[in-house]
């Protein structure tokens, strides 16, 4: 089973970073975005890395396996139908 503790600070760390990108474009585009920007995303990879995430792949990969092990199912193979739309309202 997933880290839980590891996946909860990867998400607490991916909220922070849409929060500030979602302040970043409040006053729309300009020409410093791009530069803006990536001091965000690089702070959100660097916590994924502190918790032993070596991708934003990995460690979305690893936070969907947690949803589907929380619902009681193995594998996203083995998913029903309810099983795949309780997975898609879970968080992402």
């Amino acid at each position: 089973m997933p880290d839980k503790e590891k996946i909860l600070a990867g998400r607490k760390a991916v909220e922070a970073y849409r929060t500030a990108h979602t302040k970043l474009y409040d006053k729309g585009w300009h020409k410093g975005i791009p530069e803006e920007h990536t001091p965000l995303l690089n702070i959100m990879l660097k916590a994924f890395k502190e918790q032993g995430f070596n991708s934003l792949r990995e460690f979305f990969d690893t936070s969907e396996e947690l949803n589907i092990q929380e619902l009681g199912f193995a594998s996203r193979e083995d998913l029903s139908d309810a099983g795949r739309e309780a997975l898609n309202r879970m968080w992402r």
